[in-house]
């Protein structure tokens, strides 16, 4: 939405930033990415048989012979990359190897863990600025530790981005010997320290720190990034942190007085009381546009506007905003109303579905939480101002080195390629048997839930462990009181600090796991031969995350067995469809194709649901680039001349 401000000095305007494409320089013919991965496989293949051949002589020293010959490795790496370059070449390769062997060598000694060549060579390949295809259960988190105490040994910072704070803390404690060990600071920064910490944490060689920590500390203090030295960066949970976080930018901002936007908020909520669906606009697919007739209406209201929203596109955006309140948010499902902090009434937003999904047009964001207080009929507040704006491709843009690891990228590949110049591995997969049954829920959650605890009930009676994948907050206060009435104490992972039981399982024990905590949890049972049962009672985000879920567990030699449960949302085409279904056909056949339609309709879902957030960050850092121009040419009343590939109409 176009916000009125102050007028700009003409004398201040600063100087406009050239505006490219993210593209630029890269092919986006489809599979280009290979014939780059094609052309480094021949050095990283190297890079594995020099480490692998000097790792046999290291396992023949004490530890005080093996400190001194990691700190011989350590200094050689570092005069060879200061000569050669950061790139592995053929003069550097034996330095490298002998640096990645003294690495797995202390990680052996200091861990317990002996790294297999797969994830040695995941380590190399992300030393030398590459994203991982590792597979589920690969050992993800070792390799990554060991690629940052290479990177760090070469001479650089390294930014270990981390899914969330929780798993960096976990990191950290679980990987914390093997980097003291091997002489590496490190340091954590998680989003809830305070400013002044962040210095002392920017200067440590290896710093743990989520995405958001990031862009909050790029966008706070933009003199933090300069004296840090970033260069490198590795990122833990790839296909999340810079695909499926990617599509909006962050957003810096402070208080703001803006009473033009609310008298034209109130006044808007007024005047779509005149507007009706399927007369005056449609609104299919999260995309709502106006019809001939509603395009007359407009003409007509468009008097009664303040001035400054007549133009025909702030006109437009802010009906559009009012009608999106009035009919796709519900209270109680996607916002509620609470007691404020300082007495009166807030909205407080959250639910179901993400904002993002249900209002995805970025220009209905502004004012949106003012439009629902219209709508509740409380006193209007004043929207924050916007301060800064940050995109993860311009963040992750920056660093000279980008790398990374991931149990799924399949799909993502010319995307990364495109966009941020990676190049992906695939390594082998080893698939390990499991038994997985699909079974019909029912569409109410109440039901639902217990219909999952009788499932679970029924593993813990054959003494299994369970294993509970769940998505929304909302399943957990359903699923646990389900649970204790029948038994069972469920306990949830991370409402506790991280330790080192987590993830371990004994025969009776039940623990539900949060979508966001699925990708660094190695799952390991006591006695070993406990079987253990995954229970997926709703869906989850992706077809990637669900597959992850049910790779948990992948490397345990007792046997696996899994259950998802299908339904469909009440109120929904979809679960209209399937009652009807089952109401024309006896159970034995109406089970199987109801199982087929839901599949199918999740499956449509989710690819419609990917082809718009891959368009949504294709476009955003076009869209930021002509922002920035747009302001800084508004005073000089220029037109910003875009440059660069632009494939669809910007939002």
């Amino acid at each position: 939405m176009i916000l009125p401000g102050a007028d700009a000095s003409h004398d201040s305007t600063p100087a406009a930033p050239a505006l490219r494409s993210p593209w630029a320089g890269r092919s986006t013919l489809p599979g280009w990415w290979r014939l780059q991965a094609w052309r480094r496989q021949a050095m990283l293949a190297a890079l594995l048989q020099a480490a692998r051949a000097a790792e046999p002589p290291l396992q023949l020293l004490d530890d005080e012979a093996l400190a001194a010959r990691a700190r011989q490795a350590r200094h050689a790496l570092r005069a060879a990359v200061a000569r050669a370059g950061e790139a592995a070449t053929g003069t550097t390769v034996a330095a490298w190897g002998a640096a990645a062997a003294a690495a797995a060598e202390l990680a052996s000694r200091s861990l317990g863990q002996r790294p297999t060549p797969a994830q040695l060579q995941a380590a190399l390949a992300m030393a030398q600025g590459r994203l991982v295809d590792a597979g589920p259960c690969s050992g993800k988190s070792l390799a990554i530790a060991l690629a940052a105490v290479l990177g760090a040994w070469a001479g650089r910072r390294c930014h270990l981005v981390c899914g969330n704070e929780l798993l960096a803390a976990r990191h950290a404690a679980a990987f914390g010997p093997l980097y003291l060990r091997c002489g590496v600071p490190c340091a954590v920064l998680p989003p809830q320290a305070p400013a002044d910490a962040a210095p002392q944490a920017y200067g440590a060689q290896v710093l743990l720190v989520t995405a958001r920590r990031l862009l909050a500390d790029r966008l706070r203090d933009p003199a933090l990034w300069p004296r840090a030295t970033p260069c490198w960066a590795l990122v833990d949970d790839a296909d999340r942190v810079l695909i499926d976080d990617a599509v909006h930018p962050h957003v810096a901002s402070e208080p703001g007085h803006n009473p033009l936007l609310l008298e034209a908020i109130a006044c808007a909520q007024g005047l779509a009381e005149g507007f009706r669906a399927g007369e005056h606009y449609h609104d299919r697919r999260r995309l709502l546009r106006f019809t001939p007739a509603g395009q007359a209406l407009l003409a007509e209201v468009e008097a009664r506007l303040p001035p400054f929203w007549r133009a025909p596109r702030r006109r437009d955006e802010l009906l559009m905003q009012a009608l999106v309140v009035r009919d796709r948010l519900v209270r109680g499902r996607h916002y509620d109303v609470q007691p404020g902090p300082a007495g009166g009434a807030r909205i407080v937003l959250g639910g179901e579905l993400p904002l993002v999904q249900l209002v995805p047009e970025r220009s209905l964001h502004t004012g949106l939480l003012q439009a629902l207080e219209a709508r509740e009929g409380l006193p209007l507040s004043h929207p924050p101002a916007t301060r800064g704006r940050l995109s993860h491709q311009e963040l992750f843009g920056g660093y000279r080195l980008l790398g990374g690891i991931a149990s799924s990228l399949r799909g993502l590949e010319s995307e990364l390629w495109r966009i941020y110049g990676a190049v992906v591995l695939r390594q082998p997969r080893t698939a390990a048997p499991l038994a997985l049954r699909h079974g019909l829920a029912a569409t109410d959650d109440e039901v639902r839930a217990r219909q999952a605890a009788e499932a679970a009930a029924e593993a813990v009676r054959q003494g299994a462990a369970v294993l509970v994948g769940l998505r929304r907050i909302e399943s957990f206060r359903l699923l646990v009181p389900a649970m204790r009435a029948h038994g069972l104490a469920p306990a949830v992972l991370g409402a506790a600090a991280p330790g080192p039981d987590d993830g371990l399982l004994r025969p009776g024990e039940v623990v539900l796991v949060p979508e966001p905590l699925l990708a660094g949890l190695d799952v390991r049972t006591v006695p070993a031969t406990t079987p253990l049962h995954l229970l997926l009672p709703e869906a989850l985000d992706s077809a990637r995350t669900e597959a992850l879920f049910h790779a948990r567990g992948q490397r345990l030699s007792a046997p696996r067995r899994s259950l998802r449960l299908w339904s469909a949302p009440a109120g929904t085409p979809l679960a209209a469809a399937v009652a009807r279904l089952q109401s024309a056909l006896p159970a034995r056949l109406a089970d199987p194709l109801a199982l087929v339609l839901l599949r199918t309709g999740l499956r449509l879902q989710r690819a419609a649901a990917a082809r718009q957030a891959r368009r949504q960050r294709r476009q955003l850092f076009l869209h930021e680039q002509q922002l920035v121009l747009q302001l800084s040419f508004a005073a000089r009343g220029e037109a910003p001349v875009l440059r660069g590939e632009l494939h669809a109409p910007l939002p």
